[in-house]
């Protein structure tokens, strides 16, 4: 790789080691909060100067790409290759945008060998985003899907040159491109289960095996079993019909007995997954009911070792009751009789990713726990799923909890400013107006304003390479990516009782009061009960990103007072001209400044004590 390609892999991982936020033994609170902020500016720093290798190494590269020498092309496919690798992504983003030049090039030339290569590629990048919007409905996410996929059916579609073809690699991304067609969300299993099934048959055709004998056959067939298997349809909605069932059943018991026979020769149990799968598709058979089911997925779990971050034990740890979690909404009757159980589970949970080493770039982790927010069931004496959340995001994403903490904080201080002046402004909020004791009714107010700031940013935890360690501007499409964050926060927070008074928060803090702009298109700020909390949440919250951010991805960064200054030019389409006219009043700014200032303090002091336990 060229030197300005390792300086920016380098960059990267220094940025995430840095937005950790991880506490020196011994060090105090105010010397944990003036490193963490020399870290925040080092790491703007370190991303300006990724800005710079960029404008200055690659991306000259890639607008003279048909003028590129053949090393220089191995050095950019190589560069993409660490960009994401397997489990662990450095930035998904700027593999697509190489990938992509990759791929207009081979067309221009219309080098076929690499325009399939390139489709390949592509498409990886496209399921790494798939990746990140789990809890989202098809609909909300099919444009990343369909881009994925019409990468993968156009490189699968040179399978009628297959003989024509000469080069081994070529032939293999032909075929791994059809196995992955089937990657993604469809809109019933039947649909997926068609898919593979197909690609079995080409896999399995001798034909196809004679023509190229050194490919890996047997690891192809056994990989699409596995996919397969892993299409088994956990929705009691969506259920499988009886030929679904049995080839499903089939590939399950392949990949069981293949896991069972590898197990046995290295002295261990067979994969959780796979055992799981054959668990599953015996309950779908009829071979027992759902208690017996969630009995042997609660064997399973037990057998999780809390010491092995193994990408089976993660999926036994966190995975496994992400599926368990899900059957128990399903399934209600089936909650009380295991309440004590998922209690138990949860705690195991939340140490097993505290200690979970090495974790910034495990993108296997982050979607295991991504499924879990998801799937999450709350019980009355478990962990809260606000509770869950906002561990998770001061784990895994401090940075977003910091700012959060701070908007929350902010909110608060500027409902007390407003309810001093108009006690009733937050009346339309039904809880509110019906707390007859003013004091209570001022507690409930900032309670909400508080706990609606902590909360508004969760559907971030998606995209914690965008947000968290952000290592360079945003491309246009990663903006756009980025606003399905509201979609995410809504759908996690509204289907559990300590979160869905905060759903809207989260859907609507991104809309223009004046409905001109913002996102998304599904918020009704009209028709919306708690609008006059949202609009308040939305203006800290942006002010917030544009004195901290901002400058990272537009290259302007503003103080607390230009930041006031350019809000209030925003008077009417932004921001609610009832907020705008108090940020003109003197006083009211200085206090906000002042609590800005203190939920900084405030929020670096919380993530202090949650890593006590770090210092020897």
């Amino acid at each position: 790789m060229q030197p300005y390609q390792e300086e920016y892999i380098a960059n990267i991982k220094d940025i995430a080691v840095i937005t950790a936020y991880r506490k020196e033994n011994h060090c105090s609170c105010e010397e944990y909060y003036e490193q963490s902020l020399e870290n925040r500016e080092r790491a703007k720093e370190l991303a300006k100067r990724n800005m710079k290798l960029l404008r200055e190494g690659l991306f000259p590269v890639l607008d003279h790409i048909f003028d590129a020498d053949q090393e220089t092309l191995s050095e950019l496919y190589d560069f993409a290759g660490q960009l994401l690798s397997g489990a662990d992504e450095l930035d998904g983003g700027l593999f697509c945008q190489i990938h992509r030049a990759l791929l207009n090039l081979a067309r221009l030339t219309k080098n076929r060998d690499k325009i399939i290569e390139e489709l390949y590629w592509l498409g990886i990048g496209y399921y790494n985003i798939c990746n990140k919007l789990v809890g989202l409905e098809l609909s909300e996410s099919r444009q990343y899907i369909s881009q994925m996929r019409l990468c993968f059916a156009e490189a699968a579609a040179y399978i009628k040159y297959f003989d024509e073809i000469e080069d081994a690699q070529t032939r293999g991304y032909i075929l791994r491109s059809r196995a992955n067609m089937a990657l993604g969300l469809f809109a019933s299993p039947s649909e997926k289960i068609r898919m593979v099934k197909r690609t079995l048959q080409i896999l399995q055709d001798k034909g196809y095996q004679e023509k190229e004998p050194d490919l890996p056959w047997d690891r192809y067939i056994n990989m699409t079993h596995q996919q397969m298997a892993a299409s088994i349809s956990y929705s009691r909605e969506s259920k499988m019909t009886p030929q679904d069932v049995a080839d499903v059943m089939e590939s399950v018991y392949i990949v069981y007995q293949k896991g069972m026979q590898e197990a046995a020769l290295r002295h261990e149990k067979p994969p959780v997954r796979s055992r799981f799968s054959h668990c599953a598709i015996e309950h779908y058979c009829g071979l027992y009911d759902m208690k017996e089911l969630l009995g042997r997925m609660e064997d399973l779990m037990d057998e999780a070792d809390l010491t092995d971050f193994s990408a089976n034990s993660m999926y036994g740890i966190i995975s496994l009751p992400a599926f368990y979690c899900q059957f128990l909404n399903q399934y209600p009757e089936y909650l009380p009789e295991r309440e004590e159980y998922l209690e138990n589970l949860y705690c195991k949970i939340m140490d097993y990713v505290e200690s979970f080493p090495e974790a910034a770039q495990n993108q296997t982790l982050y979607l295991y726990l991504r499924q879990l927010a998801s799937t999450f069931v709350e019980t009355k004496n478990s962990i809260s799923y606000k509770e869950f959340i906002l561990k998770l995001l001061m784990r895994f994403e401090p940075e977003i909890y910091l700012h959060s903490r701070v908007v929350g904080h902010a909110s608060a201080a500027f409902c007390k400013i407003i309810i001093e002046e108009e006690p009733d402004f937050f009346d339309d909020i039904g809880m509110i107006k019906e707390a007859s004791d003013p004091e209570e009714k001022r507690r409930l107010i900032l309670d909400y304003a508080m706990e609606g700031g902590l909360l508004h940013d969760v559907g971030k935890f998606s995209f914690i390479v965008l947000y968290s360690q952000a290592a360079r501007q945003w491309f246009e499409e990663e903006y756009e990516m980025a606003h399905l964050h509201t979609l995410v926060g809504e759908t996690w927070l509204s289907e559990r009782e300590s979160t869905k008074r905060y759903a809207d928060v989260a859907l609507g803090h991104h809309y223009w009061y004046d409905g001109s702009r913002g996102y998304p298109d599904s918020y009704r700020r009209l028709e919306c009960p708690y609008r006059q909390m949202i609009d308040i949440i939305n203006l800290i919250d942006w002010m917030s990103t544009v004195m901290k951010s901002a400058g990272l991805y537009t290259g302007v960064e503003r103080s607390f007072d230009e930041t006031v200054e350019t809000a209030i030019t925003l008077d009417g389409r932004k921001f609610s001209p009832l907020l705008i006219a108090r940020l003109r009043d003197p006083d009211v700014v200085e206090r906000l400044r002042d609590a800005f200032t203190q939920g900084c303090k405030d929020a670096f002091r919380c993530l202090y004590d949650t890593q006590k336990g770090d210092s020897a």
